[in-house]
């Protein structure tokens, strides 16, 4: 009896090494399955980082561009403000700038002040008044004058 009593020692003590061995590999393989994804989480995380630091960045360049943009913009129309000073009628302007002449007034426009926001409204009803028919004492060289 003695021997069989041992075997079944040797053969308990057998089953748990097998069973610890067992054991201690899933958790080594489940400690390197969590060291994976707190490399992925981490991985991410710094991929949101980055693409949010890009969008800041796109953001302040836009708007730079935008600012050098239009002072570009004020420059040129000052430069065609002054050729009009100067005596050049917008279609000489637009012929030596390659614009059209429609251009050319948006720019000659843009260059003079801003008038008072309280003078809006009385501004939108002057702009249905101008509207209407114009009356048939406006001849067509002053057309031509307020046109260039």
């Amino acid at each position: 009896m003695a021997s069989s009593n041992t075997s079944t020692i040797s053969a308990r003590e057998r089953a748990r090494a097998a069973n610890a061995a067992r054991l201690a590999e899933e958790q080594e393989r489940l400690k390197k399955v969590e060291d994976d994804l707190v490399r992925f989480f981490k991985a991410q995380e710094l991929r949101e980082k980055i693409a949010d630091d890009a969008r800041v960045r796109i953001v302040r360049i836009r708007e730079e561009t935008d600012t050098k943009l239009a002072d570009a913009d004020r420059s040129g129309a000052a430069a065609i403000a002054d050729l009009r000073s100067r005596g050049e009628t917008v279609a000489s302007i637009a012929q030596l700038t390659g614009l059209t002449r429609t251009e050319v007034n948006k720019l000659l426009r843009s260059t003079k002040p801003k008038q008072k926001s309280e003078k809006a409204p009385a501004d939108k009803t002057a702009s249905r008044e101008d509207s209407s028919p114009a009356p048939d004492s406006t001849s067509s060289t002053d057309s031509a004058a307020l046109a260039s």
